[in-house]
Parts: C-alpha cells; sequence; structure tokens
C-alpha cells in the first residue's frame, strides 16, 4: 500500500500544481486583455476627440475666411457699386436711369451670392466642383494670378458631411499659402484617380520652397492632421523655384465606395 500511495501522492500533487499554473496562465490573459481593453478604449477617445477637434477648428476658420471675404467684397466690390449708382441716378438730366437700374441688378446679384457663401446648408448643398471654381474664379478676379481646373473624377462631388467640411478647409488653406507664399503666375487644381484611389492635386509654378527646412508657417503639419482626422494621406512636393504639388488622397477606393 506504500509502495502505491506516493505515486498516488505524487500525481495528485501534479495535476493541483497544473491547476494553479493553468489558473494563473488564465487570469494573467484576463488582467492582460483588459488592460488592452483600456488602452484602446482610451486610444479611441483620444482619436474621436482629436477629430472632433479638427472639425470645430475647421468650421471656425471657415467662418472667420468667409467673413473677411465677405468683409472685402462688401468694401471692395458692392460698396464700389453702390456709389457708382449713386453717381448715375444722380444725374440731373436722368440719362443715367437705365444704367442705375443694370447697376442695381448687379448690386442685389452680388448680395446674394455673399448670402449663400456664409450659409452653412449652401455650403452643404454645393457641389464640390462647383467650389473649386468658384474658389479659383476668386483668385483670378482679383488679378492675382490664372488659374486652371481639372475634373477626371466625380468622386469629390459625393462628399458630405465632416468630410467635405475638412477637405474644403484644406483646398482654401492650400490656396492661401499659394497666395502668401509663392508669388506664382498659375495655380491649378485636378481632380483624377490614382490607382482607383480618389486624389486631389493643388499645383502653383511659384518660387517653391526646401521641404526638409519648411517653415510651420506653411501649414504643412496642420494639412497632416486634417487629413488624418478623416482617414486620409497628404503629400507635399516642393523645391527651390520649381512650385509646389500638394497630393490629397482619401483611403477609400473608387470601386468600393460605388459598390455601396
Amino acid at each position: 500500500m506504500e509502495d502505491n500511495a506516493l505515486p498516488t501522492f505524487l500525481a495528485i500533487l501534479t495535476g493541483v500544481v497544473l491547476m494553479v499554473i493553468m489558473a494563473v496562465f488564465i487570469v494573467t490573459i484576463v488582467i492582460v486583455h483588459r488592460q488592452r481593453q483600456i488602452k484602446n478604449r482610451h486610444r479611441i477617445q483620444l482619436l474621436k476627440a482629436d477629430y472632433e477637434n479638427t472639425i470645430l477648428n475647421a468650421e471656425k476658420e471657415m467662418r472667420e475666411q468667409t467673413l473677411l471675404f465677405v468683409s472685402q467684397e462688401l468694401h471692395d466690390n458692392i460698396g464700389q457699386l453702390l456709389s457708382l449708382a449713386k453717381l448715375v441716378l444722380n444725374n440731373p438730366d436722368g440719362s443715367g436711369l437705365y444704367e442705375g437700374k443694370k447697376l442695381i441688378n448687379q448690386i442685389i446679384r452680388e448680395v446674394r451670392s455673399l448670402s449663400r457663401s456664409i450659409n452653412k446648408d449652401y455650403l452643404n448643398a454645393l457641389k464640390f466642383e462647383d467650389f473649386l471654381t468658384d474658389e479659383l474664379g476668386k483668385i483670378e478676379k482679383s488679378g492675382f494670378c490664372k488659374t486652371a481646373f481639372e475634373k477626371t473624377s466625380d468622386y469629390f462631388d459625393r462628399l458630405e458631411g465632416d468630410k467635405k467640411l475638412v477637405v474644403i478647409r484644406m483646398v482654401q488653406e492650400c490656396l492661401n499659402n499659394a497666395m502668401k507664399h509663392a508669388s506664382p503666375k498659375l495655380i491649378s487644381i485636378h481632380l483624377v484617380e490614382e490607382g482607383g484611389i480618389p486624389t486631389l492635386l493643388i499645383r502653383d509654378d511659384g518660387v517653391g520652397f526646401d521641404t526638409a527646412n519648411a517653415s510651420s508657417g506653411l501649414g504643412i503639419k496642420n494639412l497632416k492632421s486634417r487629413i488624418k482626422a478623416i482617414n486620409g494621406q497628404v503629400e507635399v512636393v516642393s523645391a527651390s523655384n520649381e512650385g509646389t504639388q500638394i497630393k490629397i488622397q482619401l483611403e477609400e477606393s473608387i470601386e468600393a465606395n460605388d459598390d455601396n
């Protein structure tokens, strides 16, 4: 009996030890899993906060830019038209009545255009292509430089909501940077596909810059932060006296989008 007791005891002891090890292993796995869940939850909260902050900043900056544009239009365009209409209508022989009516009709159109530009619902309903041609038109109208627009993909016209808002703000920022820093003769925008990926190209033939020593004032870091919030990529290619190209891509294939 004693000879059989020792192996039995050892077998029981081994089983107990294995059960303890298994229990410790399971508890460790559960603890690690929970820690990962907590970290993932925290990471998701940070990403959500960063996304919301990006959207809020885009909305705020667009309002500020719109108000600046409205202020300039009121002063430089509508103000001058009103002054001219006043002079024409004050003509003592009444010969300017017809021209005065034409000027007033033009002023009405300009005011309506301004009211649309500060209406967020109008922006949401505005086709992306129309927005781009309008922005380029403002640049040409100012006499700053020539502009060009090319479209071989209609993907961007399907943009909606916050994603559309962020891309619009990025375009405005790129155009503003070109006007402030590049001294170009031509600014062009292209809507294309690259390997089935919707791509927006903004180019200028200005002075360019060394991207390795790019100033923070050029907003490259800001562009990357914005595009990250909507799961996209931005690439800036430039060199001194060779102009600048900014490539904005959304990480969504056109084919997959069409299937949906």
